[in-house]
């Protein structure tokens, strides 16, 4: 059977990123339908049709632009007419897939404002050069995790440390600014329980500053999330997620101890962190409680009509969790609200407080009692042992 194509006949498709934009060279949809008869007029063909797009020319599955090119293949359509081909997509692969299969059937694209043969050789042009752009990238990555795999600096100077070059060798130093700095980061996540935020208006209170060889400027609070998460801070060098990790490349801010109780406290308020609906959620606990036996989040849940709370880590696996699993929602709120029930008056929390601090000062003095009788037997055995070599 031999498919006949209708070489007068003519669709439109029209595109815009959003409903009635009008960009620097003027692509409404308005605009295109316009062009588009006044195409037509000029060169005798006749409009079977218009097919409109109001989405990203990046997405190929356009629910309309998909349509259309069934339709010019089902109908024998001779042209498809775009006022420029950035209307026909934004992806030079498919652009070029679609033109020259087109083309194939003898179905011609046409664009209305452009000269189509130059705007394709400048998309197989820019293609090459992509291809090309991207097997560089690949290579420069690879030798970057290499270099780093081996020791060598990689990309820019962490923040606490800065290059010393001593002839031909370099070493690295702590800037006892910037570290002083990242010590009262620590103290304020660690023993405070503040977040990047606070931390951030914290630092730049007391004078804090980034690097003033890159900008010297206050910080940001994604900046301040960045340094306290970078491994540099007890020595180690890393580059990328997936690089090689080096010890003691620089000289360590924090101990290893001290770095994993910051990365534990920063893990626990970005897990609790309150998303979406949650902050209207039934649940009152919802981001704030904790598992006392493994630390997870404790959320609410619900089952038929039984609502309670789980916890995150024993719902995943028991193995992660050896709790109950689960607490009755009401049990669990009432029990909470009536301990803190007890902080109303401010009377109370005074007394509890001076109750506190004697139970304290009672510790205090059994501890030391503990240390004296321990120091009078080192004593005394020390002296034996002074008498036996005598």
């Amino acid at each position: 059977m031999t498919t006949t194509i209708q070489l007068s006949t003519a669709v439109g498709y029209f595109r815009v990123s959003t409903a009635g934009q009008a960009g620097e060279r003027h692509v409404s949809l308005e605009v295109q339908q316009e062009a588009f008869a006044r195409y037509c007029q000029a060169r005798d063909l006749q409009p079977v049709g218009s097919f409109v797009d109001i989405a990203s020319g990046r997405k190929d599955n356009r629910p309309r632009y998909q349509a259309m090119l069934r339709h010019i293949i089902e109908h024998n359509v001779g042209h498809v007419v775009v006022l420029f081909l950035d209307r026909f997509g934004r992806n030079p692969r498919e652009i070029l897939r679609r033109y020259w299969e087109l083309e194939e059937r003898g179905i011609s694209v046409q664009s209305i404002n452009e000269d189509l043969k130059e705007e394709l050789l400048l998309l197989v042009r820019a293609g090459i050069a992509g291809a090309e752009s991207k097997r560089t990238g690949e290579r420069v990555k690879a030798a970057l995790y290499r270099a780093s795999g081996k020791g060598t600096h990689v990309g820019r100077t962490p923040y606490g440390y800065i290059k010393v070059r001593e002839g031909n060798n370099e070493r690295w130093e702590q800037v006892p600014e910037e570290a002083a700095a990242i010590r009262l980061a620590y103290r304020l996540a660690v023993e405070e329980n503040k977040g990047y935020k606070l931390i951030t208006d914290e630092l730049n209170r007391q004078g804090y500053r980034m690097k003033a060889e890159r900008s010297g400027k206050p910080f940001a609070r994604e900046k301040t999330k960045f340094i306290l998460r970078n491994p540099a801070l007890v020595g180690q060098m890393r580059y990328g997620k997936e690089g090689e990790v080096k010890e003691g490349v620089y000289p360590a801010i924090l101990t290893p101890d001290e770095w994993q109780r910051l990365q534990e406290r920063l893990h626990i308020r970005s897990e609790g962190k309150h998303r979406g609906r949650t902050d209207s959620s039934d649940y009152l606990l919802t981001g704030i409680a904790r598992c006392g036996l493994c630390g997870g989040a404790v959320v609410g849940h619900k089952s038929g009509l039984r609502y309670y709370y789980v916890c995150a880590f024993h719902g995943r696996a028991s193995v992660l969790c050896e709790g109950i699993g689960e607490h009755r929602k009401d049990g669990l709120e009432t029990a909470v609200l009536r301990y803190l029930g007890q902080y109303e008056d401010p009377e109370k929390v005074r007394e509890l407080l001076q109750a506190q601090d004697t139970q304290a000062d009672s510790r205090q003095e059994e501890e030391l009692a503990r240390v004296t009788a321990r120091l009078k037997e080192l004593e005394d055995g020390m002296l034996n042992d002074l008498d036996r070599l005598d």
